[in-house]
């Protein structure tokens, strides 16, 4: 962990993506831990534009290389294993997401005809064209770049589906009337060509709905050290002030947002999120935002130092731990866990196992030659032993689970 931590030379997102200044300041690095051997970079280094202050990560090309690789091979086959226990039949889209759909919807619904051709960009498995379906809606398409997602939403036979990438849509000029791109835009590194590709593929007048985390907020919802930075596919941190700086350069104007707070897997877990609609309108806006713009910068830099002063409290739990001696289980093989092992120096306890519910995982993760396994080696785990619960957004249902699995140690819900 560096709070002076500079960039490569030929980095190439330490270049703005709003104003296109070539050296960002450095705010602060995190070492968020590689030990499963992920393509994913292991370092965050935020920075902030001096001209702007939109803040964003720098990642280099090797980086980037591994990042695009992270999603088909890593990313889409882990969700694609989770168990979703929030739906109320087989299949079903849990609550969670009904209710995502739902603020989503909600923030779109006033621009929206039923006549209107949607594209839904990132559509994942088609979880939203299936939302607007059951609402009506028909002319529906959606794109996205990964194999495993398409493959899903193919399989409905309901809509367009094709690959491609939110920087290079397949669609001819002007083949619709809504463009949106929901949870998309923070994960690209030059998003302008995101915004460019929407608003040539929009009709005159079409509308553009942007959803993203609200990095203005992520202070007010805590949920775990750094979270919203351990979030590495996360490389651009947006408020409105400089979305809106990046969407009017292309010829966008705000028509209306929405600051929302979305519960993400569990309601543990809850984002600050961004809804905003813009509008086709004219040949876009040149300039940077002025002095406004800042205030992104010091809300950014009291969000860090805050989760700063948490991670010193963790060190000092699981320093307790790994002096006791005592054989330790974790619960939970994410970015959590990860971070914990390199950051909080969870990799210097006395770890007996490793556990999780995702089978992909389990298929696929090794952690200094330790193997990933199911619930029911708490079973045979000794009396003295210590079970760390690294995904928070389950500890109430890990927690049972391991109770019922016969577990008689102390359980540690970070």
């Amino acid at each position: 962990m560096n709070d002076n931590a500079g960039t490569k030379q030929g980095d190439l997102s330490a270049v703005c993506p709003i104003c296109k200044t070539q050296a960002g300041d450095p705010l602060f690095e995190l070492d968020c831990g590689n030990s499963d051997g992920s393509t994913l970079y292991p370092i965050v280094r935020l920075l902030c534009c001096p001209t702007c202050h939109h803040c964003y990560n720098a990642i280099t090309p090797d980086e980037i290389e591994g990042l695009i690789n992270y999603y088909n091979v890593e990313y889409a086959p882990a969700n694609l294993g989770v168990i979703d226990t929030s739906g109320d039949r087989p299949g079903s889209p849990g609550s969670l997401t009904t209710r995502r759909y739902d603020q989503l919807f909600e923030s779109l619904a006033p621009y929206l005809q039923h006549d209107h051709s949607i594209l839904d960009v990132g559509c994942a498995q088609g979880g939203f064209l299936d939302y607007l379906w059951n609402r009506g809606y028909r002319r529906l398409a959606g794109v996205d770049m990964t194999d495993p997602y398409i493959a899903k939403a193919r399989e409905k036979q309901r809509y367009r589906i094709e690959k491609g990438s939110a920087e290079s849509l397949p669609f001819d000029d002007g083949s619709f009337d809504v463009v949106v791109l929901e949870q998309v835009l923070e994960h690209l590194i030059d998003p302008v060509l995101a915004v460019r590709e929407a608003r040539r593929v929009l009709r005159s007048d079409g509308f553009f709905c942007i959803g993203v985390p609200d990095a203005a907020r992520y202070g007010e919802y805590h949920f775990f050290d750094f979270y919203w930075l351990l979030l590495r596919e996360h490389i651009q941190h947006f408020d409105l002030f400089h979305l809106d700086a990046l969407v009017r350069q292309t010829g966008f104007e705000l028509r209306g947002h929405r600051a929302m707070a979305l519960a993400v897997m569990s309601d543990r877990m809850v984002m600050p999120n961004l809804s905003a609609v813009f509008q086709a309108r004219g040949n876009g806006q040149s300039g940077v935002p002025g002095r406004d713009g800042a205030s992104l910068r010091k809300r950014m830099q009291t969000y860090v130092d805050a989760e700063k002063s948490l991670l010193q409290k963790r060190k000092l739990g699981i320093d307790m731990v790994r002096d006791s001696g005592r054989p330790v289980y974790v619960w939970g093989i994410g970015r959590e866990f990860l971070y914990l092992y390199e950051a909080a120096n969870l990799k210097a306890c006395s770890i007996a196992g490793l556990i999780d519910a995702n089978p992909f995982k389990r298929q696929t993760c090794r952690i200094r030659n330790m193997p990933v396994v199911d619930s029911s080696v708490l079973a045979s785990a000794p009396s003295d032993a210590v079970l760390v619960i690294a995904a928070r957004a389950h500890a109430d249902a890990i927690t049972k689970c391991a109770e019922g699995a016969g577990f008689k140690g102390k359980i540690f819900d970070l």
